[in-house]
């Protein structure tokens, strides 16, 4: 009898930072470590993309294992990362 690993689910959040003159590398780095200390998140690949008046915001590419059962772990993981003021879900998908 063989026993079924879990999957991941991919989860793609827009992170904004607090100003024009956050640094998006470092802020990126916030998020991993941030993510990596949660225990069942990892930060994938983060994207710089035009927001608004001439902000960028990080897109984040977040691999959690399904047995998690939900974001919120990585919700609070995100809203307390040093010089990131927003946070927004903007979608899920499974990985196969």
């Amino acid at each position: 009898m063989s026993v079924k690993k879990a999957g991941q689910i991919l989860l793609k959040y827009r992170v904004m930072p607090e100003g024009l003159e956050v640094d998006l590398v470092q802020l990126e780095k916030g998020i991993a470590a941030a993510l990596a200390a949660t225990g069942v998140a990892k930060l994938n690949k983060a994207e710089a993309k035009p927001f608004a008046f001439g902000m960028k915001a990080l897109i984040c590419n977040i691999v959690v294992d399904e047995a998690e059962g939900n974001n919120d772990k990585v919700e609070t993981a995100l809203q307390g990362v040093p010089h990131a003021q927003g946070v927004e879900f903007l979608e899920a998908g499974r990985l196969m």
